[in-house]
């Protein structure tokens, strides 16, 4: 029988691959272990085979500081000063006086100080405002006035006994009658933060104290509002600590109350002992020597003037 000439090629293919895959030396034989050695006094001495032992760590990533708030924070906050506290210089006029009353950035207003007073070109002040008396919520005791940052401004040219400024940022209106501070820039602290504290964790033993004041009179405020303090230099404070924000909730009538323009959250009777109840945490930004700024990062409920913090 005649076979196909493409069946003679595809079998002469195949039996001259199995031809070559039968003269393929086979693959080497691992090494034989090494010889025993004889050392003297007659003692053998066996080499163990060797082997090589790759091990894994576990890295841990430590959290890079972060910034615990933005420049408007502080900028166009504000802080607590002394009543009537001197300053260099005040707005008495300005270039558009016909036809405004507030004013804002890219604004030239004239001040009462000039030459006399050591002002040149170039120099930076704050624009600012004095506001209301900080009071404590439970003592009633002053703890100073507040000033407002209204903006800031540089000086444009001198004469004699006055100035032009420009406004260089306004945060809100700038009125007649603002005061001039010199400007320092206050940096904004980095900090890692921890997991705040949850129902039953202890006290820390640490400093202990209120908020007095919140940004724009806001009554009830969360995470990110801006806020002040009763504790500071004074009580071991500095910018990048952390506050637990807590409250002692008891008895049927809540402990809430109208002191001033808040509703103050107040302690409880004299003689209740209640469990913490927790509501976030602060993170200081500004610290003065018996008050400070600080930015809620952390808030479970409803925070009020009045409620109490400690040093974490």
């Amino acid at each position: 029988m005649r076979l196909p000439g493409r069946f003679l090629v595809f079998a002469c293919g195949f039996l001259a691959a199995a031809a070559g895959i039968a003269q393929y030396p086979p693959p080497p034989a691992p090494p034989p272990p090494p010889p025993p050695r004889e050392v003297p006094g007659g003692t053998l001495v066996v080499q163990p085979p060797t082997q090589t032992v790759t091990e894994s760590r576990a890295v841990s990533v430590v959290q890079a500081p972060q910034p615990l708030g933005f420049e408007s924070d502080l900028n166009c906050f504000g802080y607590v000063g002394p009543a009537r506290e001197p300053f260099l210089a005040t707005v008495i006029g300005a270039e558009n006086l016909a036809e405004q009353t507030d004013y804002t950035t890219s604004d030239l207003l004239f001040i009462d100080a000039g030459y006399d007073r050591g002002l040149k070109v170039g120099d930076e002040f704050w624009l600012v405002t004095p506001e209301q008396t900080v009071v404590h919520p439970t003592t009633g005791k002053d703890l100073g006035q507040f000033y407002q940052h209204r903006g800031r401004a540089v000086v444009d040219s001198v004469e004699g006994r006055t100035a032009t400024i420009r406004v260089t940022n306004s945060c809100t209106d700038i009125p007649m009658g603002s005061f001039l501070k010199p400007f320092e820039p206050i940096p904004i602290p980095l900090a890692r933060k921890t997991a705040p504290a949850v129902a039953g964790d202890p006290p820390s033993g640490k400093a202990r104290g209120r908020i007095v004041f919140t940004r724009d009179g806001i009554v009830a405020v969360g995470a990110d509002h801006t806020v002040i303090v009763d504790l500071g230099i004074a009580h071991g404070i500095e910018p990048g600590d952390f506050l637990t924000i807590y409250r002692y909730a008891a008895g049927r009538e809540y402990g809430i109350r109208p002191v001033g323009a808040y509703w103050v959250t107040l302690p409880p009777p004299a003689g209740v002992v209640v469990p913490r109840t927790y509501l976030g945490e602060i993170g200081i930004l500004q610290v003065g020597d018996r008050w400070a700024i600080g930015r809620v990062t952390d808030s479970y409920r409803m925070i009020l003037v009045g409620d109490e913090v400690e040093l974490k």
